[in-house]
C-alpha cells in the first residue's frame, strides 16, 4: 500500500533564550535529518529536549528516527510524547496512526487517524491511509468510502488512487483497478533513465517495444506470459530489460527477442517504445476471462532437468512423492513479516504424511534451517546452490508439487505448468490472488491457495493452513490420489 508520512512543522519562535538555544538545535536537527544525517540529527533532537522537553516537534522527529531505523517501542513512546505536549500537532498523529498500523494494533491506529482527520479534514493523506489499513483488514467498503473521500477532496493524489487501484485489483474490478495503479511512482523514474516514449496502448503493428521491470523477479516471471501476445498484436521486436538471475531462462519464452540484463550495457535508442511490467495486464486489455493463462509458458532446459534428477530427485522405487518446501521470502518485502513462515518447524504436521519425499528449495533466510533440520524432520537439502533461474526451474522440473509462501518460487512452478500450493497471509495478500478464491485464473489448473482465517480465533494464524495442507497431502499420497495434485 502506498502512505503518506508526515515531518513536523517547525515551532514558533521562542523568546526565553534556553528555549531560543532548543529551537537552535531543533532546527540544525530538521536541516541535518533533511541531508541524510540522521546520527547528527538525532543527538540535536536530543539536544533540543534536554533543554525543552515539552518540545513536541523534536520528539515527532526522533520518533521518524527511531522507526527508520527499526526501533518500533522507541518510535511509538516519542510519538505518544509529543502528543502529550501537544495533541494537535498533526505530523505525530499521522505517524503514530502510520505506526500503529503496520505493527497491526488496528483499533488504536484507527483511532489515530480519525484524530488526525479531526485536525485536518481536508488532507487527503490521512483518508487515504486509513482507507489503506481498512483495505488490509478486508474492511472493503469502509476502505472505499475513505479512498473516494481522499480523491474527492485531491482528485490528483495518486497514493489515494494507487491505494484504490490495489482494492478494486483484489476484487477482480480489473479495468477500474489497473486504471488507477498507473498512478504508481516507480514508471516516472523509468521514463527518465529511458527517455523512449512510453507505450500507451496505441497499434503495435511494425514498432518494437522494450519491457522494463518495475518490479520483483516473481513479477516478472508472471507477466512475461504477456510477450506472445503483444507480438501477435503486431509489435516487430519485444525486448525484457530485467534482473540479471532471470536471463538465462526467460531469454527463452516465447516470442522474445532479448533478455538485456540490468548491469549490461545497453542502448535504448534501439527501441521505438517501452511500457512499465506491471502494466502489462492494463495496456493489453486484461479482464479475468481474457488473461494469456496457456500453461506451461516456459520451460526447464532438458540437460539441468537430467543434471538435477542424476543428483538424487529422480523418483524412488518407492514412487514417493517429490514436493518441494519454500517457507521464507525476501525479508526485505515490506509484508515479509506476515507472508513468511516464522520458521521450518511450522510446516512440522507435513512430516507425518507418509509416501512423500520433501525438497528444500529455500534460499538466502531461512536456508540454513535446511542444512541443519531438527530431529524427525525429512527434508533433503540440494547438492548444491539452485544458481540462477534457470537451475531453479530445472529443480522445480523433477518435482511432483511445490508447496510454497507468497514468493517467486510459487511463479516459477505455474509457468512451468507444475502443481504448485500457495500459503497466503490474509494481510495484506497480492491483489493478483483476489478475494476469497481457492484456485488462480492466472495458473489455471494447478494452482491451489490455502489462505489464513480472516477474523476470528484463528486470524493472522499459520497453524490452521498447515493442518490443512498437510491433510490435502494426506489425500495426495494415496495412489488414489495421485492423478489430482492441483
Amino acid at each position: 500500500m502506498n502512505l503518506a508520512t508526515h515531518a513536523p512543522s517547525r515551532p514558533a519562535a521562542l523568546t526565553d533564550d534556553r528555549f531560543g538555544q532548543a529551537q537552535s538545535a531543533f532546527l540544525l536537527g530538521v536541516q541535518q535529518q533533511s541531508e541524510g544525517d540522521r546520527r547528527a540529527a538525532q543527538m540535536s533532537f536530543r539536544r533540543a529536549l534536554v533543554l525543552q522537553p515539552d518540545l513536541a516537534e523534536a520528539w515527532s522527529n526522533l520518533g521518524l528516527l527511531m522507526e527508520e531505523d527499526g526501533l518500533m517501542d522507541e518510535a511509538l513512546a516519542c510519538y505518544q510524547k509529543a502528543l502529550r505536549c501537544d495533541a494537535t500537532l498533526y505530523a505525530a498523529q499521522m505517524n503514530l496512526a502510520t505506526l500503529l498500523a503496520q505493527l497491526q494494533q488496528f483499533e488504536a491506529a484507527e483511532a489515530s487517524y480519525r484524530r488526525a482527520i479531526s485536525l485536518r479534514p481536508d488532507d487527503p493523506a490521512a483518508w487515504s491511509n486509513l482507507g489503506a489499513m481498512l483495505t488490509c483488514m478486508r474492511r472493503e467498503d469502509d476502505a472505499l468510502a475513505c479512498l473516494s473521500h481522499a480523491l474527492h477532496l485531491s482528485p490528483d493524489y495518486d497514493k489515494a488512487r494507487f491505494n484504490l487501484g490495489y482494492l478494486w485489483m483484489r476484487q477482480g474490478r480489473w479495468a477500474e483497478g489497473f486504471l488507477c495503479n498507473e498512478g504508481r511512482d516507480f514508471p516516472a523514474v523509468l521514463q527518465a533513465k529511458l527517455g523512449l516514449t512510453r507505450w500507451s496502448g496505441e497499434p503495435l503493428a511494425g514498432r518494437s517495444l522494450l519491457i522494463a521491470t518495475d518490479a520483483a523477479h516473481g513479477d516478472l516471471i508472471h507477466m512475461v506470459r504477456y510477450v506472445p501476445l503483444l507480438k501477435a498484436m503486431g509489435a516487430s521486436r519485444v525486448a525484457i530489460w530485467g534482473q540479471p538471475a532471470l536471463k538465462s531462462w526467460l531469454a527463452t519464452a516465447e516470442g522474445l527477442d532479448a533478455y538485456i540484463a540490468f548491469d549490461e550495457p545497453f542502448a535504448p535508442a534501439e527501441w521505438d517504445c517501452w511500457a512499465p511490467l506491471m502494466s502489462l495486464p492494463f495496456l493489453c486489455g486484461s479482464t479475468l476471462d481474457t488473461i494469456p493463462a496457456g500453461l506451461p509458458y516456459l520451460q526447464a532446459a532438458p540437460p539441468l532437468v537430467a543434471r538435477r534428477a542424476a543428483q538424487g530427485m529422480a523418483r524412488d522405487a518407492d514412487a514417493a512423492l517429490r514436493v518441494g518446501l519454500v517457507w521464507r521470502g525476501n525479508p526485505l518485502h515490506e509484508n515479509d513479516a506476515q507472508r513468511s513462515l516464522p520458521s521450518l518447524a511450522a510446516l512440522a504436521p507435513l512430516w507425518r504424511v507418509p509416501g512423500v519425499r520433501f525438497f528444500s528449495l529455500q534460499s538466502g533466510a531461512g536456508s540454513d534451517e535446511a542444512l541443519h533440520p531438527p530431529a524427525g524432520q525429512p527434508l533433503e537439502a540440494l547438492p548444491e546452490p539452485l544458481g540462477d533461474f534457470a537451475h531453479t526451474a530445472a529443480v522445480v522440473a523433477n518435482l511432483d508439487l511445490l508447496i510454497g509462501v507468497d514468493t517467486s518460487m510459487v511463479h516459477v512452478a505455474g509457468a512451468l505448468g507444475k502443481p504448485v500450493w500457495v500459503l497466503l497471509s490474509d494481510y495484506k495478500t497480492d491483489w493478483r490472488w483476489l478475494n476469497a478464491r481457492s484456485d488462480s485464473p492466472w495458473y489455471p489448473g494447478v494452482m491451489r491457495l490455502f489462505r489464513q482465517d480472516a477474523g476470528g480465533l484463528h486470524a493472522g494464524q499459520w497453524a490452521p493452513v498447515i493442518e490443512r495442507v498437510a491433510q490435502a497431502l494426506a489425500e495426495l499420497a494415496l495412489p488414489s490420489g495421485a492423478d489430482s495434485v492441483a
